[in-house]
């Protein structure tokens, strides 16, 4: 087993590195610099290059790749030229925020998916699967910033039950249950946008997935033998499909976070996404390549862990060299 995480975790380090090396690229290759906002009018072109050369603005790309590269291994990503404050603080403030919206809409996903899944997996080709089947297409289908302004008109503007934006009451300090209750109201819209399109994908995956189990020998076997449904699957049917639904969850996870960019400006949620919109808008390079290095990062720990929970759930993965 450990030597099996040592090989998955050394293959992870040179795409890493190419996601590093692209990410500068592509963020330094911009036309323009992005200090035009913070020197004068008054100022001569020659003591602006003079400034630029200096921070090492004008320095071969390649030397600048290696000097950011070398911070960024030691943890540090260097200040954001909005903000004045160190980019890796900037994203531990707003991490929470993110983990919170993320991990409400993953759970909310699952809770949903997995019953309906089961459901529709074991029952295929009926009335329930039918109906849920084309109600994943039409959920998969719909934009998720249109969705986005359906709820709001329909919760905030018309039956005024749930706040637009934000994470907590303006001018309301809360405490205690009082404040846990605000956050949940405020972050209810935003988890539902994030949830229901992986609701439609997750449920299909494992309705797919069942379906294909229902009908192995083994499972016949099983059912031959006189144990119950609940017997059959809960050890048998969902441990066998829970590879393909590791896979499918380490994807959508990065998804998710990806997401929330649309969503986490939607709503005025302050957290990572929200945080790379204004990166994008004020031309922050540092701050920007900050959060896409941190987010690949995220990335590659994720499909890193599905990946030794591979080896949990089907042990013949840990001898594949």
């Amino acid at each position: 087993m450990l030597l099996y995480f040592i090989r998955r975790a050394l293959t992870a380090v040179p795409v890493l590195v190419g996601i590093s090396l692209a990410v500068f690229l592509l963020v330094h290759l911009q036309p323009g610099d992005p200090f035009v906002g913070m020197i004068s009018p008054d100022t001569t072109p020659e003591e602006k290059a003079e400034m630029l050369r200096r921070i090492g603005y004008l320095d071969p790309v390649w030397v600048q790749y290696l000097r950011w590269l070398g911070r960024a291994a030691r943890g540090d990503l260097g200040y954001s030229i909005q903000h004045g404050t160190a980019v890796q603080v900037l994203i531990g403030e707003r991490l929470h925020n993110t983990v919170l919206l993320a991990g409400s809409a993953l759970a909310l996903s699952l809770a949903v998916s997995l019953p309906l899944g089961l459901y529709t997996g074991l029952r295929r080709t009926g009335v329930a699967d039918m109906m849920l089947s084309n109600l994943s297409f039409v959920l998969v289908s719909i934009p998720a910033f249109f969705l986005a302004m359906v709820l709001i008109k329909l919760f905030a503007t018309e039956w005024r039950l749930l706040p637009t934006s934000g994470v907590v009451t303006v001018g309301m300090n809360y405490t205690g249950l009082a404040h846990i209750g605000d956050v949940a109201r405020h972050i209810v819209l935003p988890a539902s946008v994030l949830a229901i399109t992986n609701i439609a994908i997750l449920n299909r995956y494992l309705r797919s997935s069942v379906s294909d189990l229902i009908d192995h020998d083994f499972v016949r076997a099983l059912f031959a033998k006189g144990l119950s449904r609940r017997a059959v699957i809960v050890p048998h049917l969902l441990r066998n499909s829970a590879k393909p639904l590791i896979t499918v969850v380490s994807l959508e996870i990065p998804g998710l976070l990806s997401a929330a960019l649309l969503t986490e400006t939607i709503f005025n949620w302050p957290g990572i996404g929200r945080l790379s919109f204004e990166a994008v808008q004020g031309r922050d390079y540092p701050l920007l390549m900050g959060i896409v290095l941190f987010l690949a990062v995220v990335t590659l720990a994720i499909n890193l862990l599905a990946d030794l929970l591979y080896a949990v759930v089907d042990p013949r993965v840990r001898l594949v060299r």
